[in-house]
């Protein structure tokens, strides 16, 4: 069964930050969740974030989109290639 709030979550934008420059950016979420490579606009380094879990693993959208932005801010404890 597919998530009611998918597509509420599949467009969203969430902040990432360059562990190279520190530069903060916005990229949308399924391309973090789906382990896509991100590139940083003012560096150009290029990383891809593992572990970051799914939707239905949370109790609410807010709560996974906080979760996310938790793993994409601090990319140091996250898995990058």
């Amino acid at each position: 069964m597919i998530n009611p709030h998918h597509q509420d979550v599949e467009n969203a934008r969430v902040r990432v930050r360059c562990p190279d420059c520190r530069t903060h950016f916005h990229e949308r979420i399924h391309r973090i969740a789906s382990g896509e490579r991100v590139r940083c606009p003012s560096c150009g380094n290029e990383m891809r974030f593992h572990g970051i879990g799914h939707l239905h693993e949370h109790e609410s959208v807010e709560a996974y989109l906080h979760h996310v932005e938790e793993r994409t801010n601090h990319p140091h404890f996250s898995a990058l290639d």
